[in-house]
């Protein structure tokens, strides 16, 4: 039977993204699909791993051939294929599991389509998300733009007709870079089909400075070569619109010199070659060209790391305006076997959250790591949201009913009925990304000193679009006095427990007319995770990490628990005193450190719910009581002071303008600070792996 969707991968060397990349074809919600893998002269193991996937899913086809290029093996890879419709995806590139049956409609509904593609977020070349978007294109597309810019961004986001393939012609099979902005001026060109895009982000784009477009000189050649290609068939376009593009394109690769290991002359050159080429089109686009100059002069005032992972600060693109249903499976870590592999007990309090449960189940289904039960805790809801969650017919999945006893009391009924070894918390607005489950076991696995790991957590907004801001907490070296002042678990949405953990902790009491064992204090309406994670560092013998991913989804609401600050701080105060009785010279020696950072955190939640006047409250209460706020941590106590006074001061659409754009400034800064530890921390696994251990030794 006919597919309905021919994928073709060309395949070169890529053993360490493959199986990612396979499972994410096999993921996919359409299942009509075969896979053309067309393997061009590797010499590692991919061929291997494609023989493997081939014996395992017959949807898979190996092709074999000598080394050739990209373009020879797509091309290759057409012609094998069977289906009206051509996919082509890389083997280190990753997609949304809907993208095949979105594009799918996308054509059905529109028969003069001839190419389609979403919108791309950039990973890593760890396959991390950078929280970057491709930025949109000018529509409609014209054959001029295309001479400049592809705004498909990768060939791994395109699913071409396969008669409009056919009837244009393959990639130019002696070209190695913009073969594909060469396929799709062509494409323009002719006018019988259009280019339409998806305002969807269905493909994740890995980025690698030792990758293919990493050479600036060979890009340039290429660009040139596509200008010889074009100026055949299509002259006039050439000689109208050459040098414009040429601009565009000179500073695009000005952009890329500011994150290779280049030289800063190189940038400053092709930026001097972009403004002498047609300037008058880069003032069109004043932003990027100034971002641009102003990044390539101060290269060499630049640390010699600024810049060189992901994607640049000054290329960063909009934010995504919808929010995926399943985040992207980024960082691949093998389950280990089921029969090693523990029970995973999931707990999800509920509490009128009908319209975001649906969500939060589906991220927990979605876990890679399969081992799991699921247990929601009703406490109380009058919303829809219980029937929402018995709808759903996976075994591993169980709710529970109670009257209402806050969030601590929902999550203490999940653990009494948990028969996991490992305890995981996930609130009933939050998200997972698929791979969480089975990066804290690898977590445990590796540290098995550590008792309670966390993730780091990208902010979404009320309905659940990506803020581009992350929490990023210290990660090692947790003690008592860093969890009283600073929180670094941050929600509970992020922790995994070892069970051991909390039989630790556990204690007795009777609060409902009955005996029962508690782990979070019940009496606590706020503020329970705290408390609760200050007396395991205080009274057990397990450590507390984190891992650098952010693997949690955290959903910032001005409706939530968390929103009334007033009875926030109370509670707080609540925890100083509750572990004053336990553990006095904590407090006594840290207290009123301990508050101002709190007073300070609360000011900053007053101005993102638009109360100014209560954060410039908070944070004067927070100086009076603890000056050294301001020697410890300047920066962030001025920036507080700073907004708080100008929330007062300013009419509000003028600070909300303001705030988005310090909004876009931090998210950026976030994400560099993200891939320098990410950078750091792979050079450190490096050094340990190139340590050997001589024969005989004993390890």
């Amino acid at each position: 039977m006919t597919p309905q969707v021919s994928v073709v991968m060309p395949v070169w060397n890529a053993a360490s993204c493959l199986p990612a990349t396979l499972r994410c074809l096999q993921a996919q919600t359409l299942a009509d699909w075969e896979l053309l893998a067309v393997d061009d002269g590797s010499t590692d193991e991919s061929a291997a791993l494609l023989a493997e996937a081939a014996a395992a899913d017959p949807r898979v086809r190996l092709h074999r051939q000598p080394n050739s290029g990209v373009s020879c093996a797509r091309n290759r890879g057409v012609e094998l294929s069977r289906a009206p419709l051509i996919a082509f995806l890389d083997a280190d590139d990753l997609w949304h599991p809907s993208k095949l049956t979105r594009h799918v409609e996308q054509f059905r509904t529109d028969p003069q389509l001839g190419l389609a593609f979403a919108r791309v977020e950039f990973l890593t070349p760890e396959g991390l998300p950078t929280g970057q978007i491709a930025s949109w294109p000018r529509l409609p597309l014209r054959p001029a733009d295309l001479l400049a810019e592809n705004p498909t961004t990768t060939t791994s986001n395109w699913v071409v007709r396969r008669d409009v393939f056919a009837a244009l012609g393959g990639f130019v099979e002696s070209m190695s870079y913009s073969e594909d902005l060469e396929w799709l001026v062509r494409l323009a060109c002719d006018g019988r089909w259009h280019i339409e895009p998806l305002d969807a982000v269905l493909t994740y784009y890995r980025t690698s400075a030792g990758g293919l477009s990493a050479s600036l000189d060979r890009m340039d050649e290429g660009w040139r070569r596509l200008i010889a290609e074009v100026s055949v068939y299509a002259p006039g376009l050439v000689e109208r619109h050459a040098a414009a593009a040429e601009a565009v394109h000179l500073r695009y690769l000005a952009r890329r010199s500011l994150r290779l290991p280049v030289p800063a002359a190189v940038g400053r050159r092709f930026m001097a070659r972009a403004l002498r080429a047609e300037p008058w089109r880069l003032l069109q686009e004043p932003r990027r060209t100034g971002l641009t100059l102003l990044g390539v002069a101060l290269r060499p005032l630049l640390p010699p790391w600024w810049g060189r992972r992901g994607v640049s600060v000054s290329e960063a693109p909009l934010p995504l305006a919808a929010v995926q249903p399943h985040p992207p499976q980024h960082v691949q870590v093998e389950s280990p076997p089921l029969e090693d592999a523990p029970l995973v007990s999931v707990v999800i309090p509920l509490y009128n959250s009908a319209a975001t449960v649906a969500a939060t189940l589906e991220s927990v289904l979605a876990q890679t790591y399969p081992k799991l039960e699921i247990l929601v805790v009703d406490d109380g809801s009058t919303d829809d949201g219980v029937a929402i969650c018995r709808h759903y017919s996976d075994p591993r999945i169980q709710v529970l009913q109670q009257s209402n006893r806050g969030l601590a009391g929902a999550r203490n009924t999940g653990i009494r009925h948990a028969h996991g070894a490992v305890v995981a918390f996930v609130d009933s607005d939050d998200l997972w990304d698929p791979q969480k489950i089975a990066r804290h076991l690898e977590h445990f696995r590796q540290q098995p000193h550590v008792g309670v790991s966390y993730s780091r957590s990208a902010f979404i907004d009320a309905d659940g679009n990506p803020l581009g801001l992350y929490q990023t907490p210290a990660l090692d070296g947790i003690s008592p006095e860093l969890i009283l002042c600073r929180n670094p678990i941050s929600n509970g949405s992020c922790v995994v427990i070892r069970r051991e953990v909390l039989d630790q902790i556990r204690f007795e009491a009777d609060l409902y007319g009955q005996q029962e064992s508690y782990w979070f204090d019940d009496s606590f309406r706020q503020s329970e995770d705290i408390e609760c994670w200050l007396r395991i560092a205080l009274t057990s013998s397990w450590r507390i990490a984190g891992i650098p991913e952010p693997l949690t989804l955290y959903r910032v609401s001005s409706g939530g628990l968390s929103a009334n600050i007033d009875k926030q701080y109370a509670s707080w105060q609540r925890v100083i005193e509750k572990t004053a009785r336990y553990a006095p010279e904590l407090i006594r020696h840290h207290g009123d450190r301990a508050r101002a950072y709190q007073l300070r955190y609360l000011a900053r939640r007053a101005i993102r719910e638009r109360q100014p006047r209560l954060a410039r409250r908070l944070i004067h209460q927070a100086l009076r009581g603890y000056p050294r706020l301001w020697l410890e941590e300047p920066m962030r106590t001025g920036i507080t002071l700073i907004a708080a006074q100008l929330g007062v001061l300013l009419p509000a659409r003028l600070y909300r303008g303001l705030e988005a754009g310090m909004i876009r400034l931090i998210g950026a800064l976030q994400r560099v600070s993200l891939a320098l530890q990410s950078r750091s921390k792979r050079r450190a696994a490096d050094r340990l792996a190139s340590v050997s251990v001589p024969s005989g030794s004993e390890v």
